[in-house]
């Protein structure tokens, strides 16, 4: 399909509600970064003035969600001038890492405005060129706007001309303008010569594999063995890496947070020292034996193993869970794989509804065929766009209440109807009275759906299989814990196995993971950890963790 043609079929879209209107800008959004081509089309002015006029209501995560999903690729001049004109946070991720051409570059410099300039004057991999050319904006886009209240132009004429200097004082004006040039001249040649000499090269460190470390109550490192203490005192184990690549994940700051123990969590420390790389940080808290009060977590670091999930050695980034492919190709590769996957969805929904007028029923049945099948792959997709932003560290969860007993009922129902089709069963049990979990719906709904895709899509003939929701003590806190039987296709098989992402039970499996069952498990686990909660794989039963809502946070909720 032509580009004009796809930008048509969106506009076409009903934005009546704000979630229409929110993917309707998204899918613009993709359609027009894919614009390579450097003429106008009637189409493309339609859909950035779509895109500029529904820009308000859209949400500022949304939108920069969006950006950061840009970040890194080469995109069209003309998105970029469009997020230039943004506010600044929303600029800011694709300004860092946009790839252009110099000449395309050089062409947007006038139109992005002295904001959009002044985000490409921190990025250091800009040709030469790119980097003169900002540098000949500086006079406008230093200036202050106005003009300096009561500023005479005669005035400011007579002061700039050369006055005539003293008789008495030619000769020790002299000396001293002498004396003036001199320093000048030896600050010049100070400056040639270490230009000039070669600088020495810094002592190679040996990595550290190992240290202890210790925090006070507001979880900030204050003592370290075994390390240098330069990188290391000063982090923090209380707050996520969220939008920096380098600190800890959500696992360790969810266990500050219930001031529970917490395993191999990750930390990563900037630089290139003996103490900078990944980690893998376990700490335990500990209390005044007198008074009980909170004092701090101590704990230890190690170098995580080869087959753990880490950047490879080398400075470069690693796969996407433990594999070999770059995350970053994986993003592009998903952008490429959503829209046209979006147009197929909205013809099959054209048809299945008869927009465009009386369809035949065979034509209406395959179309709703052709729009579940897509459905399903649009949410493989989702799920490798969200593996693929854990392993970049791009990943932001939001924290709020979720009835997590209603969600696991809806879901029941849905998988239950899947299980019928095998002749299995799912038995579930859920305690009254459960408190809300603290995390966002859509997260706590993936989490609780793949893992029901990876059991009941694996149930044999006949099969029941038990799912149970309560609350169970994790170290010192109480945390709302769904357990599910492992089915017998997977009976035995130990927890390294399970979580390969490329393992997949053999047979047929249509009710199984798209992307495979090791896959699933992990991004259900990984999804687990960065809202503070884990997934424990059992002997015979899957146990997915949420931290639920603080005392003080239900009585809120309930006021409200």
């Amino acid at each position: 399909m032509r580009f004009n043609d796809m930008i048509a079929t969106v506009l076409e879209q009903d934005e009546q509600s704000a979630l229409a209107a929110i993917a309707k800008w998204r899918q613009l959004v993709d359609l027009v970064a894919q614009r390579r081509g450097p003429e106008t089309t009637a189409s493309l002015e339609e859909a950035l003035a779509w895109l500029r006029a529904h820009r308000p209501s859209i949400p500022l995560m949304i939108r920069i969600d969006a950006a950061r999903a840009l970040g890194g690729r080469r995109v069209a001049p003309v998105i970029i001038a469009l997020f230039g004109e943004d506010h600044p946070s929303v600029a800011s991720p694709l300004f860092a890492s946009a790839r252009l051409e110099a000449e395309e570059w050089l062409d947007l410099l006038p139109r992005i405005g002295p904001v959009g300039r002044a985000l490409l004057r921190h990025r250091r991999d800009l040709a030469p060129e790119i980097i003169n050319a900002l540098g000949s904006f500086g006079a406008s886009d230093f200036a202050l706007p106005g003009t300096v209240a009561g500023a005479d132009p005669e005035a400011m004429k007579v002061r700039a001309a050369p006055q005539e200097p003293d008789a008495g004082r030619t000769n020790g004006g002299q000396r001293h303008e002498a004396q003036i040039q001199e320093l000048v001249d030896r600050i010049e040649a100070f400056r040639r010569d270490r230009e000039a000499a070669p600088r020495p090269k810094p002592p190679e460190q040996e990595q550290v594999q190992e240290f202890r470390w210790e925090t006070g109550p507001d979880g900030i490192v204050l003592w370290v063995e075994d390390a240098p203490r330069g990188p290391l005192i000063g982090q923090t184990i209380a707050t996520p890496a969220e939008r920096s690549q380098y600190g800890v994940d959500g696992q360790a700051a969810g266990a500050y947070e219930k001031r529970a123990p917490f395993r191999d969590a990750r930390l990563s420390i900037a630089g290139s020292g003996a103490a900078s790389g990944d980690w893998r940080i376990s700490g335990v808290p500990f209390f005044d034996p007198l008074q009980g009060s909170f004092l701090g977590y101590r704990g230890s670091a190690r170098r995580p193993r080869l087959d753990e999930v880490a950047r490879p050695e080398g400075g470069g980034e690693g796969g996407v869970f433990g594999t070999e492919f770059p995350a970053d190709a994986l993003r592009q590769l998903i952008h490429e794989l959503r829209t046209p996957l979006n147009a197929i969805v909205g013809f099959a929904e054209m048809i299945d509804g008869q927009y465009m007028g009386p369809a035949a029923g065979s034509y209406r049945a395959r179309a709703a065929e052709i729009m579940e099948q897509a459905n399903r792959l649009l949410s493989a997709v989702d799920d490798l766009d969200t593996a693929a932003r854990i392993e970049t560290s791009r990943l932001t969860v939001e924290q709020s209440p979720v009835d997590a007993s209603a969600l696991l009922h809806r879901l029941h129902e849905a998988f239950e109807r899947i299980a019928i089709q095998r002749n299995a069963h799912i038995a579930l049990e859920i305690a009254p009275h459960l408190p809300h979990a603290r995390v966002e719906l859509n997260v706590a709904e993936r989490m609780m759906a793949r893992l029901l895709a990876a059991t009941t899509g694996l149930a044999c003939e006949g099969e029941t299989l038990a799912a149970s929701m309560g609350m169970e003590r994790v170290g010192q806190s109480e945390m709302i814990c769904l357990a599910i039987d492992r089915p017998s296709a997977i009976a035995g098989l130990e927890e390294k196995a399970l979580l390969d992402p490329g393992y997949s039970p053999e047979g047929d499996w249509p009710g199984a993971p798209a992307l495979g069952l090791g896959f699933a498990l992990r991004l259900v686990r990984n999804l687990a950890e960065a809202v503070g909660g884990a997934l424990d794989v059992g002997e015979r039963r899957f146990f997915l963790y949420l931290p639920p809502l603080e005392a003080q946070e239900r009585v809120l909720g309930n006021g409200s």
